[in-house]
């Protein structure tokens, strides 16, 4: 996808880019720092992430692979990987001709957004799922304890 179409709809979103060095363009969703990487081989692939969601420690390691793994089968489109020393939200998506950039950028940030407080949610020790029905939540968790 075309560089400057990208940066054009985000600023139509009302989002302003700056420039971050080899990764890309980063910008400020709802407190969440976003970047736009870019991929010189591929002009129909776009790739946006929320670098940084969460620092690696030796002690937390076990934990941290456990609830990405755990955050990846809970959200589509997504992904959460360890990246260096710290945990990573990604999102890639293969454009096809003339789409509707504004839908899919909103749905990508949406995506991203979600991916991130779920993270935060499971690392924290609450498994419940935003939207999911707590009552039935709990029933399981006590039969479980059971």
């Amino acid at each position: 996808m075309n560089k400057e179409l990208v940066l054009q709809k985000l600023e139509e979103l009302g989002f302003a880019a700056e420039e971050a060095g080899d990764f890309g363009y980063v910008f400020t969703f709802e407190e969440l720092n976003i970047l736009y990487m870019l991929d010189d081989d591929d002009d129909d692939f776009l790739r946006f992430a929320v670098p940084g969601i969460y620092d690696i420690t030796e002690e937390n390691l076990p934990l941290v692979l456990e609830v990405v793994n755990d955050t990846n089968k809970s959200i589509k489109y997504s992904k959460t990987c360890v990246y260096g020393d710290d945990v990573w939200v990604f999102y890639e998506y293969h454009t096809i001709g003339n789409e509707h950039l504004e839908e899919i950028l909103e749905h990508i940030l949406r995506v991203l957004q979600i991916t991130y407080f779920l993270f935060h949610r499971k690392i924290e020790g609450d498994n419940t799922l935003p939207g999911a029905d707590n009552d039935e939540n709990e029933d399981k968790t006590k039969e479980d304890e059971e």
